[in-house]
């Protein structure tokens, strides 16, 4: 079986890191035929260099390439390839792709789904073309597939798998947040894109209520992007001990490990977040804004919190209250746990989606 994934960049997103997971997967289980083809350079995920996947780069904004050119690149490489799937993960590039349907000789699928705001625009009609061309459409949550208007007769939902070989990587908290300088016994986190999509705002001014009030919680920002640098002025030299802006990190799985408790809030439907997943999947517990795919995920007061009012006050009263029953916080973490290992893992992931190329190769 030959695998073509086309992707509009291989940006530092979860659409990204869940396909980065899905050719992991299919490596692991044999599957190694498999060509990524980028529209536009970059690559975040230095991991997918160490997959089997031949990376293909058409370069699109530097070279200035218009549409009829970008679509004859992207025909010539997959033509070159001959795979017996095309599957695509943004909507820019499933516009590209449309264009060359009829010259391809591949089943088609489309990946692009990964929240659960329907899209607008001109993105609004490549998805209705979408939903009647392709042979399946993949989203992360029902919610999604329920925003993006799919037939049922198409509609697929494979949830988000992590990687079960990351339990590996265990670490000495205290050895990690000495090397942070974190001096505080409990962590909160935020692992985010710098985005509007994302609600910093909140996130930051609660933790701000918090600090004023105690100094035995520490709070993380990880992440970049747009916003980055706009949230880092807000902070003041005396807030700057307790709010720490850590930017993008390659150590993800250890700033979970540290954390008693993580936030996910959200201006737009989620579909069911990787940060969610691989926060619970640690054993911590996520308080997440309660919209798109979230609650497919999360059980309020069972593996976490779910908010429906995105106030600074109603979150840091609903951090405080967690961070001040260590037991109910732990029993929370060990449920989220089995969450994650009974429905959120990797295989399962992966055997999902061979069930599902097998099929639509038949």
């Amino acid at each position: 079986m030959r695998i073509t994934f086309v992707l509009d960049a291989f940006e530092g997103g979860g659409k990204e890191r869940r396909c980065l997971q899905i050719i992991q997967g299919l490596n692991r289980t044999g599957i190694n035929d498999i060509q990524v083809v980028l529209v536009n350079n970059g690559i975040a995920y230095k991991e997918l260099y160490e997959t089997s996947a031949i990376i293909e780069l058409i370069d699109r904004k530097n070279k200035g390439l218009n549409q009829l050119q970008t679509a004859k690149a992207l025909n010539k490489l997959i033509k070159d390839y001959s795979p017996d799937i095309v599957q695509v993960w943004g909507l820019m590039s499933a516009g590209f792709l449309l264009l060359i349907l009829p010259l391809l000789n591949s089943r088609f699928i489309a990946s692009y789904v990964a929240d659960a705001d329907s899209p607008k625009g001109t993105f609004r009609i490549i998805n209705a073309i979408c939903n009647l061309v392709c042979d399946k459409v993949i989203s992360n949550s029902k919610a999604g597939l329920i925003a993006y208007g799919t037939p049922l007769s198409k509609a697929v939902v494979i949830y988000n798998g992590f990687n079960e070989n990351r339990f590996d990587h265990r670490i000495d908290k205290q050895s990690k947040k000495n090397e942070l300088g974190i001096n505080t016994p409990f962590v909160v986190s935020m692992v985010a894109v710098f985005r509007q999509e994302k609600d910093w705002q909140c996130y930051f001014d609660t933790a701000k209520i918090i600090v004023s009030q105690r100094t035995d919680i520490t709070f993380l920002a990880v992440g970049k992007g747009p916003l980055w640098e706009c949230f880092t002025n807000q902070i003041s030299d005396n807030q700057r001990k307790y709010i720490r802006m850590l930017g993008r990190r390659d150590d993800v799985d250890e700033i979970y490990q540290i954390s008693d408790l993580t936030v996910l809030l959200s201006n737009h439907g989620e579909g069911v977040s990787n940060s969610i997943m691989e926060s619970m999947a640690w054993g911590v517990p996520v308080i997440a804004t309660n919209n798109g795919g979230t609650p497919e995920i999360i059980k309020d007061n069972r593996t976490g919190r779910l908010i429906n009012e995105q106030n600074p006050d109603v979150v840091s009263d609903m951090i405080t209250s967690l961070i001040d029953d260590p037991a109910g916080l732990a029993q929370m973490g060990n449920n989220a746990a089995d969450t994650v290992r009974r429905n959120f893992l990797l295989q399962r992931m992966t055997d999902d989606y061979v069930n599902l190329y097998n099929e639509i190769c038949q």
